[in-house]
């Protein structure tokens, strides 16, 4: 049956009827159970591999810090702790329809928990979240932190249309992009800018200090590959490499997904001889963020020559961040947003997307004058404090603090 709504006095906000005060808390304060109890908050998606940098190491390792119960619900291959943060298994899903299928379950584990606060990281999540809301009156959080709408028409005339109707009802929305924003005004919806810094992980060791090697010719990409992102662009390159005899080297650390596209790529680093170029890390499975560290201080240079693509005109590709902490300077496409990035902090150099020509001339003039690529190194250690995530993550746990009524969390 659907639940009715009533309006509270303070808010056009719709919220199930009877649900004022969230059950969980009204259930532990009926058992006795003291105040110190920590409040229990669970993230839940169907999309994303448990260890995602944003969801696990930054949102709910923060949360955790500052005291609260975390619980993860995510694919994964079994139950476990980590972290001091217990992760509830799903069944990894192969499709959309096999992750909509899971619903059900995801919803009794989800229920099971009996959280304060659930935080939702998918649009399909939503009407799973409304059910929890109105079985459990606990508060709901919506996390958009990935571009949905540049899918095909009907993908994203439904993603646009589910989540108009979920800003009528949920607590709060987390946007990852200032680009975001204009989407909850329009709506009127509580929100938040949590951006997607970096956070360093199981790398400890200051990098401030490192030498700048005077030659620039170990390239990194890191993050999903796929040919928008810029897999055909870097073949391309380490092709040319290859022919020319340059020194430069290229590392590609990160998965991807689309077996076609690895075909494609492997069939090209076999018959052209590119394995002497290109080293590949992950490629068909996924990276840990605990190994990324050695790749980062190994390079010289971090590319992000993805292709023209809506996707990518409204928002900056976290790696920027992890680039500049590590002293990298960037090579990347020219998308405006990310032209007035590296221009800000004199960190690198755009290039027309598609040209491998041109990241090489962008190599050749900084093995001419190595006092320019110094500089652009420099600059990007300059600039990297004020990309980490401490100042995101107290931002985070003082917004749950406040939904949640709780000043200080033991």
């Amino acid at each position: 049956m659907r639940p009715k709504f009533k309006r509270t006095h303070h808010s056009s906000r719709t919220t199930p009827a009877g649900h004022g005060v969230n059950r969980a808390l009204q259930k532990r304060i009926h058992r006795g159970m003291p105040s110190t109890v920590p409040p229990r908050v669970v993230h839940v998606t169907t999309v994303h591999q448990p260890f995602d940098p944003r969801i696990f190491y930054k949102q709910l390792a923060s949360l955790r810090d500052a005291g609260f119960d975390a619980h993860l619900i995510a694919p994964h291959d079994r139950d476990e702790q980590e972290h001091g943060i217990p992760i509830h298994a799903l069944p990894p899903p192969e499709t959309r329809a096999h992750r909509l299928l899971l619903q059900p379950q995801v919803f009794r584990t989800a229920r099971s928990l009996d959280a304060a606060l659930y935080q939702v990281h998918d649009p399909e999540l939503l009407p799973l979240a409304f059910l929890l809301k109105a079985a459990t009156g606990a508060r709901i959080v919506y996390d958009m932190h990935e571009n949905y709408r540049s899918k095909g028409a009907l993908l994203g005339r439904a993603l646009r249309a589910l989540e108009r109707w979920a800003f009528r009802w949920l607590d709060h929305v987390l946007i990852a992009e200032e680009s975001y924003r204009s989407i909850v005004d329009a709506h009127a919806v509580p929100h938040a800018y949590i951006a997607n810094y970096f956070r360093p992980i199981g790398d400890d060791a200051p990098v401030g200090n490192g030498a700048i090697r005077e030659t620039p010719t170990r390239l990194l990409y890191t993050g999903t590959l796929a040919k928008s992102r810029g897999l055909r662009t870097m073949v391309e390159l380490a092709a040319e490499v290859r022919r020319t005899s340059r020194p430069e080297t290229l590392d590609l650390v990160g998965v991807c997904h689309h077996r076609d596209q690895r075909a494609w790529a492997e069939e090209r680093i076999r018959t052209e001889d590119l394995g002497r170029v290109i080293e590949r890390v992950g490629w068909d499975t996924y990276v840990p963020p605990l190994a990324m560290p050695p790749h980062y201080r190994r390079a010289d240079v971090g590319l992000a020559l993805f292709e023209p693509h809506s996707n990518y005109r409204c928002s900056l590709p976290t790696k920027f961040y992890e680039y500049l902490y590590y002293g990298l300077p960037i090579i990347c496409s020219d998308v405006p947003l990310w032209r007035r990035f590296v221009e800000q902090h004199q960190c690198g150099a755009v290039v027309p997307p598609g040209e491998p020509e041109a990241v090489l001339a962008v190599l050749d003039d900084w093995q001419a004058h190595p006092d320019q690529y110094r500089q652009c190194a420099e600059n990007a250690r300059a600039a990297a404090p004020q990309y980490r995530w401490e100042a995101m993550g107290h931002r985070l746990v003082d917004r749950y603090r406040s939904l949640l009524g709780a000043a200080r969390v033991a």
